[in-house]
């Protein structure tokens, strides 16, 4: 399955602000192809990276297999703090806030955890609820 809605590339380099890392280009350049990620989009694997308020934040996400893995650590390769792979996702998108940033990451209806939100500024906070009850 694929997410859908497929996520907005555009707005995920927005958040983050620069291009993924495409996982396979450098395999793909070696067998003769030049495909970029843009082109492979929703069927491929990038990360996104960016550092803000001391914490590193890396996002790897494949669309076409409904998969998210979140990382994020102290700034400098310090101590990682959260190390999350998530599975059976249905959308990642990006919020705009007066003053706030979030990548939001959706779940199917009936799953048992919540839309997980990654606050990015003006601040870094994720709220995630799993199960019956809520924060």
């Amino acid at each position: 399955m694929v997410m859908e809605p497929v996520p907005d590339c555009d707005d995920l380099i927005w958040l983050f602000e620069e291009e993924p890392v495409y996982r396979y280009a450098e395999d793909e350049k070696a067998a003769g192809y030049e495909y970029g990620w843009r082109e492979l989009w929703p069927y491929t694997s990038v990360t996104f990276r960016t550092t803000r308020c001391g914490y590193e934040i890396a996002m790897d996400i494949e669309p076409g297999y409904e998969v998210v893995r979140l990382r994020l650590c102290a700034e400098g390769g310090g101590a990682g703090l959260l190390d999350l792979n998530l599975v059976g996702v249905r959308t990642v998108g990006v919020e705009r806030a007066v003053g706030r940033e979030f990548l939001r990451v959706d779940f199917p209806d009936g799953a048992p955890a919540s839309t997980l939100w990654l606050r990015m500024k003006p601040d870094v906070a994720v709220l995630w609820s799993y199960g019956a009850h809520s924060f």
